[in-house]
């Protein structure tokens, strides 16, 4: 679970190195979130070296075909001093990578966080109907049910609510009617066919308990992002209640960054690994750091580029259909599980 992987990341000295990079990347990302207050120089100093430093790690795990708490630490200083001379490489020339860097940072950094909040969401979701099921008779089954309708009651209720106020948007603001408005309602509809496939695979003696867990999951991730999206769409930035929106969506974007760090050092990463081979956890986690640093400081470093319009509209594209496939996957996958349970 979360906790057992932030301990991880914490305490055991093979993931120091990812620790660092990762708290590098937040505090840069930090100091671009509230620029306005800072020296307009400060925060572009703090990106180039760590753009620098991800990649000589990420291109000599990928030849190496290992992950970088297996760095030998001559390795390691290796890799920094590279990283030094590619990171004044990026000060010098990166105002004419900016576009490439911003298109292909922000569409991997969306496309790896989005898979990794879905797949959590799942992952969490079955870990806590295993656990509530290793309860015994007869109040597993009761709380299972309770889990399965009343995490469906919840999370419908979430969207009922983001829907009234989605519409609410839309009156107000009309340049985001057509984006946001009925977002809240497509989504409604994918969990209520969710739901419903879930009470018809009870005619099949299989509780799906768990899709009340992730329902809920997905409908707080949802109103993340309508939020976010109303904030960056419809809203000024001017008033004091516009910087506790800024202060609350920067707060959940720091949670998405470790919460995807976490998932990618955890042992469910480890299963991805081995199914793709060429592919290690720590190339993943080094790209979503470097995806992340380089769509941001593109973005800060041109205003021509509509950065946060485009984060909302490639989220929402991403973040449906993942819905979609996570929750039929599931449903798919509990035969499977339930197997396993009557061993």
């Amino acid at each position: 679970m979360v906790i057992t992987e932030l301990k991880k990341l914490f305490l055991e000295k093979e993931y120091r190195l990812i620790l660092f990079l990762t708290t590098w990347l937040i505090i840069g990302y930090t100091l671009f979130q509230f620029i306005q207050y800072l020296p307009e120089w400060l925060p572009y100093v703090i990106f180039p070296p760590l753009l620098g430093f991800c990649l000589v790690f990420l291109i000599s795990s990928i030849i190496s075909r290992k992950d970088l708490r297996e760095f030998s630490l001559k390795r390691i200083i290796i890799c920094i001093i590279i990283g030094v001379a590619v990171a004044f490489l990026f000060t010098g020339i990166w105002r004419f990578v900016m576009f490439f860097l911003y298109r292909i940072g922000i569409i991997s950094y969306i496309i790896i966080v989005s898979i990794f909040y879905m797949y959590g969401c799942y992952k969490y979701a079955v870990k806590g109907d295993e656990t509530i099921h290793n309860l015994g008779k007869p109040i597993n089954t009761i709380l299972r049910w309770l889990v399965f309708i009343g995490g469906t009651i919840v999370s419908l209720i979430i969207m009922f609510i983001l829907m009234r106020i989605g519409i609410a948007w839309a009156i107000k603001s009309p340049e985001i009617k057509d984006r946001l408005a009925w977002v809240a309602v497509i989504i409604a509809i994918i969990m209520i066919g969710l739901a419903l496939i879930g009470i018809l695979t009870l005619f099949a003696k299989k509780l799906n308990a768990w899709l009340g867990i992730f329902l809920v999951l997905v409908s707080i991730f949802t109103a993340y992002l309508m939020i976010y999206a109303f904030y960056t769409l419809g809203s000024s930035g001017n008033t004091t209640y516009d910087l506790w929106i800024q202060i609350v969506l920067y707060l959940c974007e720091v949670f998405l960054i470790i919460y995807t760090t976490l998932t990618i050092i955890g042992e469910k990463t480890e299963v991805i690994s081995k199914k793709l081979k060429f592919i290690k956890p720590d190339v993943i986690l080094m790209w979503l750091i470097f995806s992340k640093a380089a769509y941001v400081l593109a973005a800060a470093a041109d205003p021509r580029i509509p950065a946060e319009e485009i984060n909302v509209v490639l989220s929402f594209l991403l973040f449906i259909p993942l819905l979609i496939i996570a929750g039929i996957y599931g449903i798919v996958k509990y035969k499977k599980i339930k197997q396993e349970r009557e061993k």
